[in-house]
């Protein structure tokens, strides 16, 4: 009997996975609680699947729990929580719920790298797949980063591989999924809207070695306690990156030089100031992928040549341009308080600081804290702008302009900047209550900041 598939959320991977499914010759029910006509528009390859015979949608409202009398297994999209009813009815009926990462690892025998962590992610990602394109090796940079993986499982062959972001919320869904080589970069409190608890947040990311075995490579952040806390319980080979310490087995980078260690040689990398991109955070972020591809197999030299010459990724500490003296920066993929607190330590000049967004339920104290000291003026708007004040007035910042759209915080920071400041966007908050996700936000600065120049 055809196994027939419930999947929940028609977002990029949710219409993707829905299409390789009934490729393969599933029957499929796509569900979304936004209207049709929403839905289609964004993606119209949805009325070719209405010709499917296997095929049925469900839009514009949740489906009923008897639904689940008809269906084998249920894929969520990542932005789904796992606690709407139907999810958990599914759970309580012993029905396999998976995700879209986990539906595409057991139709591929590509092998997969996956890197997860609080920020670095789609840094390092990139970074990784740069330099697997350069070995002259077929490479998918897929997942959280951008394409679903789901896209490539029929083209991508045993020889290539899958160069993987990978989130909290992918992992929560994985059964069997096992990436041959991963990294986790740093845990700092994220998602506690979703997760409830940091241990709940560590203990998703922490999914991401669980199936792997002693033949596989975790690279983990020696600096970060929590890291090499949850990296005990792996049984895979483990080798660390660091800005604090050599290491026997990874890379580290110290007093401006990087060096990797193979278990027997120390070997000089390249200097610090060399790498294409800028400041100890992104020091780190080629640590892991270097690491990640020195003992995947990749030669040195041509890693070293992409270190060299990679120069970052959109919406990461991304220079706008300078305008009257002033500098804008993009960094609208800060979407948490670490993640700002790393922007505003890179950046030396005076700052006016654009943040708020959807409200994760993180604490702003050590973020106010920095702004105190760094910043010059900080505008707020979002869900989150109240919180964000109150959490700044309580460490003295009293320079706060509160906003309702960013083409008013851009006009703000516009008329407050003098030459010699940087107008920096870095919200410290997911995008969802104004816009779909950070590229949308990042790419609305640009604009605005560019018009009229």
């Amino acid at each position: 009997m055809r196994k027939r598939t419930l999947v929940i959320g028609a977002a990029r991977s949710g219409v993707a996975v829905t299409e390789l499914l009934l490729k393969h010759g599933e029957a499929v029910v796509l569900t979304d609680t936004r209207a049709a006509g929403i839905v289609l528009k964004e993606f119209p390859q949805i009325l070719d699947y209405e010709k499917n015979p296997s095929f049925e949608s469900i839009f514009g409202i949740q489906p009923g729990l008897e639904i689940l009398k008809v269906i084998d297994e249920v894929v969520v999209s990542p932005g789904v929580p796992l606690i709407i009813p139907i999810i958990q009815a599914a759970y309580e009926q012993g029905i396999p719920v998976t995700g879209e990462v986990e539906a595409a690892y057991r139709l591929t025998r590509t092998p997969f790298i996956a890197i997860t962590g609080t920020n670095g992610k789609t840094t390092t990602t990139t970074l990784l797949g740069e330099i697997f394109k350069a070995s002259g090796r077929g490479t998918y940079v897929v997942g959280n980063i951008g394409d679903p993986i789901t896209n490539y499982v029929d083209s991508a062959t045993a020889d290539e591989v899958f160069v993987t972001e990978i989130s909290s919320f992918q992992l929560e869904t994985i059964h069997t999924f096992r990436p041959r080589a991963a990294a986790i970069l740093n845990l700092t409190p994220d998602h506690l809207d979703r997760h409830l608890t940091m241990e709940n947040y560590v203990n998703a990311k922490g999914r991401i070695f669980e199936n792997q075995t002693a033949e596989d490579l975790l690279v983990l952040n020696g600096d970060d306690p929590l890291v090499c806390q949850l990296g005990e319980k792996a049984v895979s080979k483990k080798a660390l990156f660091s800005y604090q310490k050599t290491v026997d087995y990874g890379a580290w980078c110290l007093k401006g030089e990087i060096y990797i260690n193979d278990g027997q040689n120390k070997i000089f990398v390249c200097q610090e100031d060399e790498l294409g991109i800028i400041g100890p955070h992104n020091t780190m972020n080629a640590l892991a992928a270097l690491t990640l591809a020195y003992f995947s197999g990749v030669e040195l030299a041509v890693i070293v040549q992409v270190l060299k010459t990679f120069a970052g990724v959109e919406h990461r500490l991304e220079m706008v341009g300078c305008f009257a003296g002033v500098t804008y920066i993009n960094d609208s993929k800060g979407t948490n308080t670490n993640a700002t607190i790393t922007a505003l330590n890179a950046v030396k000049e005076p700052i006016i600081l654009l943040a708020g967004g959807y409200d994760k339920k993180e604490d702003y104290t050590e973020l106010m804290e920095l702004v105190a000291k760094r910043v010059k003026h900080l505008i707020v708007l979002g869900v989150t702008a109240d919180d964000l004040i109150k959490a700044a007035q309580a460490q003295g910042v009293t320079a706060i302009t509160k906003v309702d759209n960013y083409e008013e915080a851009v006009a703000c920071a516009k008329a407050q900047a003098e030459s010699g400041d940087t107008v920096l966007l870095s919200p410290a908050c997911a995008s969802w209550d104004m816009f779909d996700n950070y590229e949308i936000r990042g790419r609305v600065f640009k604009r605005l900041v560019t018009e009229n120049q």
